[in-house]
């Protein structure tokens, strides 16, 4: 047995050095990535208005000059952007570089990228605090946890990545092809690139049609300056980048529906899991309804910005802190229009339970039965009629850590993030 345990030591070891050494490809692989992403998409911007549009007529270029204005400008705007907005880190006040980088997160009107520049404000006012991290000091004695790994705070919903090799706020996962993770602040500038990707694609496959044809014909005349092995590539390269990026797009748009990361996404799956073996329905706790939910993340709408926005490259901020998100009720009673729900037949002769009684949590109220298990005098699965709603939240969520690092004070004056630079 001790030679069993040895040996499995080892294993773990040995995994752990080649995710170390993954980690690292990763890292060092990013500015590759980024120089081959903004090589096609400026190559292949250049090679579509040469082959295709200098040969439109007068009147394609007037009903197609929204897409030829648009996509560029979003395309190479966004690009830009994801790559130079930091996601968000809840890291003590930056100094140096990173707080040149920082200065991203911190809204400033009179940025050339600022909404407001442009006309945009947010109607009403901001979800949760006035800006940046305001809202987190309201109460001084709030507890949160403690990464293990870099030994500073870590708010709900945010993880550490271990190719930056520091928690991120809101994370979604790390992308070689930005070169650093997709998070809180720059998620938005992520999937409205992937969409207007999808768009430029979709508009070279359909436009760009006859040309890619005439590339077969040796007879055929071509006045371009891109040799026609250019556009074949690159034509070619748009039906697969489109396809493979709009299944992304549409995947991201998917969870951000019902509110939740790519992280969260497996988190919940299992939590799911769990609670259906127990007659339970668990609930995602960000979860609003899906019109609300991509409100929140594109921060537009009720106390967001104008849905114009969606159109333009511009910096604007979260509806979250980063620290705080809006969270959805436990229900009361089962919902009058079962149809609102994700799975409406969920709703069928359920009684959702608002204190928590029945649900086998260990909670106050509860008394253990003949088997020695926690249940409530007046039930709670779904077998016998009165089943249960049970709530995902921080803690309860598989940690990426493999443990937490136990708590920290957010009173500690070397926590607080710069409100003093206003």
């Amino acid at each position: 047995m001790p030679l069993i345990h040895s040996l499995s030591g080892v294993v773990i070891r040995c995994f752990k050095k080649v995710e170390s050494a993954a980690d690292w490809m990763t890292g060092a692989a990013g500015p590759v990535f980024v120089f081959m992403c903004w090589s096609l998409i400026l190559s292949g911007g250049f090679i579509y208005f040469d082959v295709v549009v200098r040969s439109l007529s007068l009147l394609s270029l007037f009903l197609l000059s929204p897409l030829l204005i648009l996509v560029p400008l979003n395309l190479y705007g966004q690009y830009y952007l994801v790559t130079h907005v930091p996601p968000g880190y809840p890291a003590p006040k930056p100094s140096g570089e990173e707080k040149k980088a920082a200065a991203w997160l911190i809204p400033n009107p009179k940025s050339i990228w600022a909404g407001e520049r442009w006309g945009f404000v947010r109607q009403g006012r901001a979800l949760t605090g006035a800006s940046g991290m305001s809202g987190v000091w309201e109460g001084a004695s709030r507890r949160v946890r403690r990464c293990r790994k870099c030994d500073g705070p870590k708010p709900e919903r945010t993880h550490h990545c271990s190719v930056c090799k520091r928690c991120v706020l809101q994370m979604d996962h790390h992308c070689p092809w930005i070169n650093a993770c997709v998070g809180l602040h720059n998620q938005r500038h992520f999937v409205l690139f992937m969409a207007w990707l999808s768009t430029g694609c979709a508009t070279v496959s359909i436009t760009g049609y006859h040309a890619f044809l005439a590339t077969f014909d040796y007879h055929a005349e071509w006045p371009s300056w891109t040799p026609k092995i250019g556009f074949t590539l690159i034509y070619v390269l748009c039906l697969a980048i489109g396809f493979a990026v709009s299944v992304l797009m549409f995947w991201h748009l998917y969870m951000v529906s019902y509110g939740e990361t790519s992280i969260e996404s497996h988190d919940n799956a299992y939590l799911a899991g769990k609670a259906k073996k127990e007659g339970l329905i668990y609930l995602n706790p960000y979860d609003l309804g899906r019109r609300r939910n991509l409100q929140l993340f594109f921060n537009i709408g009720p106390n967001g910005y104008s849905k114009m926005s969606l159109l333009f490259p511009l910096v604007l901020p979260p509806a979250s802190n980063g620290w705080s998100f809006p969270r959805r009720p436990i229900p009361s009673h089962p919902p009058a229009k079962s149809t609102n729900l994700h799975a409406p037949e969920l709703a069928d002769g359920l009684i959702a339970r608002a204190n928590g009684l029945g649900l086998g949590l260990g909670l106050e109220g509860e008394v253990p039965n003949a088997e020695g298990e926690l249940r409530s005098p007046i039930g709670g699965h779904a077998e016998d009629g009165m089943g249960g709603y049970v709530m995902g939240d921080e803690e309860g969520l598989t940690d990426d850590e493999e443990g937490g690092g136990g708590w920290m004070d957010l009173g500690d004056p070397q926590y607080r993030f710069g409100n003093d630079d206003r």
